[in-house]
């Protein structure tokens, strides 16, 4: 996505991938959560189809799977189901390696931009003051080579090296915040009759520390997920996981792993001990030709599957700041445009997370607020779809967590007395009746994405 709004502002683009890219949709090694779930929250859906027209139609006809949302998408919270909404809404589903093959096949196909595989990033070219980053020295071929940039996107994850290379030739690196989860996550892969889409999470919640969700993708395949947090693992033997979905507090993901039959041969198992996020935002000084971006910036808990679309979001910004004709400071102002975009995902994500005791690290102010007056929300929206609209809009992304405070919705939260009783009630997900999308005249097709205006709630 970085490339793609790149080559708006520059001849060439060059992407540098340490692994093999390949033409199918298949996991990379430099991928190593590409076999778990990721969803794609409209935001991100909204975003992507802004910088890729079409983008979105051709992951449905690749085999990416349309989800009615209002009827199909099950969330489990405090003791109960979410009511259906009143506000039809679609996702999109497909797995990580199908959504990476429609993207590497959009980019290659940009005037002056060229995908490079097998190329190891090893250092950032400096002029002689390292006040200014002039290329990157790369392993190609067996051998190191140097690369001239006028623009340099460290886009290498949780790996970076930014922060000790600036240290290194004196620069202040960027504070850093870590808040410790010991989370792991499994995934599995079983068959999905074609016209059941049933999207359903189950996430781990203070004080439970399992959880686990349920995602359609292509194929005629669910993409189950087990998860468990400070140390509650979930196993990567078969039997052992179905134990495991046992114990969560609805049956609905064991009766699916005990009733259809599993197609992957193994159980992807992956750790990640903590949300982490650098405040390059707050620097005074930074190198010129260079910035960061995606988990290289902000790394969030995956269970709330913020990661794609928060990337999608901050390569806007950095469209939003390349377009300007002031190239001074590139960096600190592409930082605190993407810091907007970063805080209401960071806050979602460790807000939900301090709701355990065990957690550790940098708290934000009001969070135990905040997570009283949530879990308050979920209970009155077992019944009240209004709230159920509300909380759907920020998990999507397209508002911030601060707008659940409005006053609309905290006098639906607080008031006292009984529930709603206008309640949008649906099919129970444990004897779910299937239909396709298309049964349901009110979900409209596709959104004209508007990215900005995506952004903007965000």
């Amino acid at each position: 996505m970085a490339a793609r709004v790149l080559a708006d502002a520059f001849d060439e683009v060059t992407v540098l991938d340490r692994d093999t890219l390949p033409d199918e949709p298949v996991a990379r090694r430099g991928v190593p959560q590409a076999r778990q779930i990721h969803i794609l929250w409209e935001a991100g859906r909204a975003t992507l189809e802004e910088l890729f027209p079409g983008y979105i139609e051709e992951l449905r006809t690749a085999g990416g799977v349309v989800i009615n949302g209002r009827r199909d998408f099950y969330m489990y919270s405090q003791g109960d189901f979410l009511a259906a909404g009143s506000e039809p809404f679609q996702l999109y589903a497909a797995t990580r390696p199908l959504y990476e093959q429609l993207l590497r096949r959009r980019v290659s196909g940009l005037d002056g931009v060229v995908l490079r595989g097998n190329c190891p990033f090893l250092e950032y070219l400096a002029d002689d003051g390292v006040t200014s980053v002039k290329g990157v020295v790369i392993r190609d071929g067996g051998s190191e080579k140097e690369l001239a940039a006028d623009l340099v996107v460290d886009a290498t994850g949780r790996t970076s090296q930014t922060p000790n290379w600036l240290e290194k030739y004196g620069y202040t690196p960027p504070a850093t915040e870590e808040v410790h989860v010991d989370l792991a996550y499994s995934a599995n892969l079983i068959e999905r009759p074609a016209d059941d889409r049933r999207m359903i999470g189950v996430l781990a919640e203070a004080p439970r520390t399992r959880g686990g969700a349920v995602l359609p993708v292509e194929d005629n395949r669910w993409l189950v997920n087990l998860h468990g947090i400070h140390g509650d693992h979930p196993p990567t033997d078969v039997n052992e996981s179905k134990d495991f979905a046992a114990s969560l507090p609805t049956p609905i993901v064991k009766d699916l792993l005990d009733d259809r039959l599993r197609v992957s041969d193994e159980i992807a198992f992956y750790p990640f001990p903590s949300n982490r996020r650098y405040r390059y935002e707050e620097l005074d000084r930074f190198p010129d030709g260079l910035v960061v971006m995606g988990d290289a910036i902000a790394s969030f808990n995956p269970i709330y599957g913020q990661g794609m679309s928060v990337a999608a979001l901050e390569a806007l910004m950095l469209h939003h700041t390349l377009a300007t004709d002031d190239r001074e400071q590139f960096g600190l102002r592409f930082f605190a445009r993407a810091a907007e975009v970063v805080e209401p995902a960071w806050m979602l994500a460790t807000g939900a997370d301090f709701g355990f005791s065990q957690t550790e690290g940098d708290r934000p102010r009001g969070t135990a607020f905040f997570n009283w007056y949530l879990a308050r929300l979920f209970r009155k929206a077992h019944t009240d779809r209004e709230l159920t609209n509300s909380f759907t809009r920020v998990l999507s992304m397209q508002q911030p967590p601060t707008s659940l405070l409005r006053p609309g919705v905290m006098w639906r939260v607080l008031r006292p007395g009984q529930r709603d009783k206008q309640a949008s009630l649906r099919e129970s997900p444990h004897n779910h009746v299937a239909s396709h999308i298309e049964d349901d005249e009110t979900d409209p097709s596709p959104r004209e994405g508007n990215s900005i205006d995506a952004t903007d709630g965000a």
